[in-house]
């Protein structure tokens, strides 16, 4: 017998074998059982999660010669021709591919013919979003009022691209990526079957490559039996498709933090040396700086992706939340830069070093009176929205207390001006101090020297530079 790659000779022949749909399990049984069953079908979700295999499942059931069943019996002429996709009454079409108006009036006239030996004839169009206009157009009538014996199932990735004329007349069902857990248990039980040997961890960044599609995680393995003698580590994970675990991203966060810039750049491109795509560095880079965030937000560990090693790791970071929503700020302002790059390398390079440079808190003392050079940072800031402003915080006196900046002004017009203009001032502090700050002014008494008074008029009046 010829060799069965995995994803098909493990294909789901039953409602009750699919992977992590089990809204539209139930609803579909439902349907079945109750004899409710309409004529036009969606099936929506990301590649690799089962809404052909579910349409084929469909079509089984109803016209298994003990259905309409939940289960069918697998071994009638029905069952087996379908399952092998040949099947006369059902038609499976590629929507990429016949996507035109010509096609879909040959199916128009097809479907006036009743199925030679099943109950239903069914049709299961694939990506069906990639039809034309007109295809769409000539379909529509057809969908509306198809013959009795007719259904339509329709599979796609892009479901905003359906018209609404077409998916008005659908029962629609979404099928949901697959979490890592539910791959992870999906392939372990091949695994199994097929008598592999592979570790745990090595199941896991399989999953997590896999990105929520069985399909995907089904060719990683299947090409790992081929590429690994003995046990599959995660060893051989990272060498055959260039992935990095959660090791490098951990010990890259620790030299970003530590503001290594050698050791950052050396380990980007070791990574890179390894096989690692810069741009698949940067969405690893991102996974986990979200999954960090989640982990920071203390949500339940059934929400991310990640073993629970990989979480106490991220918890004895000194990171929080604040600095991680900072750094994948930065990471996503980064996205188009690193996409659109013609050396992506040297960006992704760029990117981490800007990535330290965003972690460097310029934290102040508490009870402390800012340096010359960070007051004249925050003047300098200033100046660019309002010289005016910069001129009255110049001639005042400034006090950090913890997160809060007591400024005292010389007289009552500065301090209302001040006031007046808290907002902007707390948004200066925090673009220069690299954290949220509270003001509080107010007037101290002081004698003025005659140039001070001159600077201050100047400045005020006509938005001349504080010297």
């Amino acid at each position: 017998m010829n060799y069965r790659v995995i994803s098909l000779k493990y294909r789901p022949q039953d409602f009750d074998e699919l992977t992590g749909q089990n809204h539209v399990v139930l609803s579909l049984k439902g349907a079945i059982k109750s004899g409710r069953m309409g004529h036009a079908f969606l099936f929506a979700g990301p590649r690799g999660v089962g809404k052909t295999t579910t349409a084929r499942i469909l079509a089984k059931s109803l016209n298994c010669i003990e259905g309409p069943t939940v289960h069918p019996c697998q071994k009638c002429q029905s069952c087996r021709e379908i399952a092998l996709s040949r099947s006369i009454d059902v038609i499976e079409i590629d929507g990429a591919s016949n996507r035109g108006i010509d096609e879909i009036r040959n199916l128009r006239e097809a479907i006036q013919y009743s199925p030679l030996h099943s109950k239903h004839k069914i049709y299961i169009i694939d990506e069906v979003h990639m039809l034309t206009t007109e295809a769409f157009n000539a379909l529509l009538k057809t969908l509306e009022e198809p013959p009795p014996s007719v259904i339509f199932i329709f599979a796609t990735t892009n479901p905003v691209k359906v018209p609404q004329t077409i998916l008005s007349r659908c029962e629609r069902f979404i099928f949901k990526r697959l979490s890592v857990r539910e791959i992870c248990v999906r392939l372990r039980s091949i695994a199994e079957k097929e008598k592999i040997e592979v570790a745990d961890r090595a199941l896991h960044y399989i999953a997590l490559r896999a990105d929520g599609s069985v399909r995907d995680g089904e060719s990683i393995l299947e090409q790992l039996v081929s590429f690994v003698e003995g046990k599959i580590t995660e060893d051989d994970v990272f060498k055959l498709i260039g992935f990095l675990g959660s090791e490098f991203y951990v010990e890259l966060i620790r030299n970003i933090i530590d503001k290594k810039y050698a050791d950052v750049l050396r380990m980007l491109n070791r990574g890179i040396e390894d096989g690692a795509n810069p741009l698949e560095i940067y969405r690893g880079m991102v996974d986990y700086m979200r999954a960090a965030l989640l982990v920071y937000s203390n949500l339940p560990a059934e929400l991310i992706d990640l073993s629970d090693d990989e979480i106490a790791k991220i918890k004895s970071m000194t990171l929080g939340r604040e600095k991680t929503m900072s750094m994948l700020e930065v990471l996503l302002n980064s996205e188009d830069l690193i996409k659109r790059s013609m050396n992506a390398r040297v960006a992704i390079e760029l990117l981490l070093c800007q990535l330290i440079r965003s972690t460097e808190a310029k934290l102040p003392q508490t009870n402390n009176t800012p340096t010359a050079d960070t007051k004249q940072e925050i003047l300098n800031t200033l100046q660019t929205h309002s010289p005016k402003l910069a001129a009255l915080l110049h001639h005042s006196s400034m006090k950090i207390d913890g997160k809060k900046i007591v400024i005292n002004a010389e007289n009552d017009f500065a301090q209302k001006q001040l006031l007046q203009s808290k907002e902007l001032l707390e948004r200066v502090f925090k673009e220069v101090l690299r954290h949220e700050c509270r003001l509080a002014v107010g007037v101290v008494d002081s004698v003025k020297q005659e140039n001070n008074i001159e600077d201050t008029i100047r400045a005020l009046f006509d938005g001349e530079e504080v010297r």
